[in-house]
């Protein structure tokens, strides 16, 4: 399934998570002074940024499940490999670029940064920033879908649903927070290796987690996994 387009991001369902309020104060403030005439290369700030996200991400769309869920020590260990080898390849391209993008590139970067997080207020009204991501309607109904097949019962084709539909995911996700970047910043040859390493590392971690997860998964499992990933689905 191709990604959604960024021009439809308005009125498509996004996949959401509630940004740490440290990660928002550093994105925040790197997008205000990037849109500067006083603004400057800013490395170091830039890799605390990209290194928060992405053990945010990992938690969110790893850690925080697998213990939710309650799956078994081995299966736990096997997530937790993965989210570490995703981690260190993203971390090994972070490292390399934040050192050698001048000030345009870091100029897109806090553009990107922008387009990636929404603003949506609390029911008492207070702000709470996510970080988020536009998917085609018919994935956040596959989301919603496995879910209700969960709670009438259907744990068998819950599962499937649902890991259909993080198949899936994990290709639109890739798109926004590897692809989409990489492209943006115009990468030379030797950092466009690098971050081709990286995608297809966790490309290929990513699937195999949900290959194994999602081979024997009792009921209980299905249910709360289905409405974990469901609750990410935000309607702005």
């Amino acid at each position: 399934m191709p990604p959604t387009a960024q021009g439809d991001t308005a009125s498509a369902p996004l996949i959401a998570f509630p940004s740490s309020e440290p990660l928002h104060r550093h994105t925040d403030g790197f997008i205000r002074r990037m849109a500067t005439d006083r603004a400057r290369p800013e490395p170091d700030t830039l890799e605390t940024i990209m290194e928060t996200f992405i053990d945010e991400s990992l938690g969110v769309f790893f850690l925080a499940p697998a213990k939710l869920v309650g799956l078994s020590p081995g299966m736990q260990r096997v997530i937790r490999v993965a989210a570490d080898t995703i981690g260190k390849a993203g971390a090994m391209v972070i490292k390399r670029a934040s050192r050698k993008l001048d000030l345009a590139q870091h100029r897109e970067t806090a553009a990107y940064m922008e387009e990636m997080r929404i603003m949506v207020p609390d029911s008492d009204g207070n702000e709470v920033w996510y970080v988020a991501f536009p998917v085609e309607e018919s994935l956040a109904q596959q989301l919603v879908r496995s879910r209700e097949l969960a709670e009438h019962g259907d744990h068998q084709q819950a599962a499937k649903v649902l890991a259909e539909a993080l198949h899936a995911l994990t290709d639109v996700a890739l798109h926004w927070y590897f692809e989409r970047p990489v492209a943006l910043l115009r990468f030379g040859p030797v950092m466009r290796k690098m971050a081709d390493v990286a995608l297809t590392t966790s490309r290929k971690a990513t699937h195999g987690v949900i290959r194994k997860v999602f081979a024997d998964m009792d009921a209980e499992q299905a249910l709360t996994s289905a409405q974990y990933m469901s609750s990410m689905v935000l309607r702005p």
